[in-house]
């Protein structure tokens, strides 16, 4: 079975992203406290709360995505600089 076909019997569940000039943040797989944007971790380690990106403009929408967390619930898994 190719990775396409793989992908697609992934279960993906509705949650909230934010949109800031045309960059859509996501929230981090092990804490969705925290969102991130393209290139997390390796080019771009810039981590943000959901009030903060509110404040900057963000605007919220909703995404289906891969399941964050345990079993697709909030998670408050460590997120550092030494273990993004």
């Amino acid at each position: 079975m190719n990775l396409m076909a793989q992908n697609l019997r992934v279960s993906q569940y509705e949650q909230t992203a934010y949109e800031l000039r045309g960059i859509v943040y996501v929230p981090h797989y092990r804490n969705t406290k925290i969102f991130v944007g393209p290139g997390y971790p390796r080019h771009n380690m810039t981590r943000y709360s959901a009030a903060e990106l509110e404040l900057m403009g963000a605007n919220p929408r909703m995404e289906f995505l891969w399941s964050r967390g345990i079993g697709g619930r909030v998670s408050d898994g460590r997120v550092s600089d030494s273990n993004p």
